[in-house]
């Protein structure tokens, strides 16, 4: 089946969950918050896939401050192509979301991606001899990271060989949403990416990318809230192993989060994208997916500490493994 086909379904079965959802149950929480996490492969950093849904209350601002940093080593091939990854990924985003009234919101979201050796390599090597984790590539491909290489038909297609850093795209997104009740909602998002990187710094994928998505999120008594969301990103101009990517991208997300008491809670999120590009192994050829275990912090009314740590499962073809750090303020809550 044609990926376009697969879109279409995907996003027509989310839009069919907007008009008229009705609440579980009324809970007396504030709205949940997604984790504002992505799959931190650089060529997926780099593309246009949007953040999680942002849902800040009539006329106030909403306020991320996210860090992550991911680390992945690893060797493979399909076909006559094949890929060498032995890096670190750190990046650094903010973003800021106003709701002009009950139903429309605008975001901006920009970022500094800095892509070196890193510091998680022997912590990982080692939780994963702790608990009889088997460690694959670790250790075993006799490089000095930063090393990121890509080639396809015997010649390179993609090359980097010591530390990089520099802007990652801008992200602006227009959310239309519905309400029912104090805790579910329902919406569709509009996004567009605007290359603000690098190609050779493989910070940006030179393209302008545009998104559409559609979400829901409810309330189911008074401790947990469930989301999901899908859509496809359009992507065009590439010049990031321009003659191997693909144009559409589906893309899709669950959320759980349950409240453990009055200001902790425990969040599981998967993140999940088609392929970025064809004919190429799997680290960018096939589907992805991160799944992100996360515990959350109120601190006071207005503000949210969380942490992530998430995991390359159950598709095995993003990051390894990626810590997360966010800081979400609700300025007037």
């Amino acid at each position: 089946m044609e990926h376009s086909s697969i879109c279409s379904r995907i996003v027509a079965g989310a839009l069919a969950l907007v008009p008229g959802i009705p609440g579980i149950t009324k809970a007396a929480e504030p709205l949940a918050t997604w984790l504002q996490t992505r799959d931190q492969n650089p060529f997926a950093l780099a593309s246009g896939l949007p953040l999680a849904p942002s849902i800040p209350s009539a006329r106030r601002w909403q306020f991320d401050t996210t860090f992550n940093a991911a680390n992945t080593e690893l060797a493979q091939f399909r076909g006559d192509s094949s890929m060498l990854f032995d890096a670190e990924t750190h990046e650094t985003r903010i973003s800021a979301a106003y709701a002009f009234n009950d139903r429309w919101s605008l975001r901006a979201s920009l970022g500094q991606l800095s892509i070196g050796d890193g510091f998680m390599d022997g912590p990982i090597e080692r939780f994963h001899r702790a608990f009889g984790f088997d460690n694959g590539d670790r250790g075993q491909l006799d490089t000095a990271a930063p090393v990121i290489e890509v080639r396809g038909s015997g010649a390179p297609l993609y090359s980097l060989d010591h530390a990089t850093s520099g802007t990652a795209p801008l992200l602006v997104d227009l959310t239309r949403r519905w309400r029912f009740g104090n805790a579910d909602v329902s919406g569709i998002s509009l996004g567009t990416k605007f290359a603000t990187g690098s190609v050779s710094r493989l910070t940006d994928s030179g393209s302008t990318d545009v998104s559409l998505s559609a979400f829901t999120l409810l309330g189911v008594g008074e401790r947990l809230a469930f989301g999901a969301r899908a859509g496809i990103l359009l992507r065009t101009g590439n010049d990031l192993l321009e003659d191997h990517a693909r144009g559409q991208v589906p893309f899709a997300g669950i959320l759980l989060r349950y409240r453990l008491g009055e200001n902790w809670s425990a969040l599981l999120q998967s993140d999940a994208h088609g392929a970025l590009y064809r004919r190429l192994p799997d680290f960018l050829g096939s589907t992805s997916n991160q799944l992100n275990f996360g515990l959350s912090r109120r601190i006071g009314g207005s503000s949210e500490f969380q942490v992530t740590l998430a995991e390359d499962l159950p598709a095995l073809h993003s990051t390894d493994v990626a810590l997360t750090l966010n800081w979400h303020l609700t300025p007037g809550h």
